[in-house]
């Protein structure tokens, strides 16, 4: 069967569809490394300062219970947060 006519890939031709971040419920701030090993599975820690403002202690604290990672995540209101997952 040949397929007549442009084949259009321009975004507006895909519905919008995915998965939104609450940014409400992203932990800003951790104290310390005890904080850190204390927050329950499935706790999203982030910034907008590209993780910054955790000391390397946290962060590396936060790394050992995550499986990915540090990743950046742009909101429909252009900020962009570098989070994590703790799912460990």
């Amino acid at each position: 069967m040949q397929i007549t006519g442009p084949i259009s890939t321009a975004p507006e031709t895909y519905p919008a569809a995915g998965l939104g971040i609450d940014t409400t419920h992203i932990i800003t701030e951790l104290a310390s490394v005890k904080e850190a090993r204390a927050l329950p599975c499935g706790s999203v820690v982030g910034d907008l300062q590209g993780g910054l403002t955790f000391t390397d202690a946290v962060a590396a604290a936060l790394e050992a219970r995550s499986l990915n990672g540090w990743r950046e995540v742009h909101t429909s209101a252009c900020d962009t947060w570098t989070i994590i997952v703790v799912d460990r």
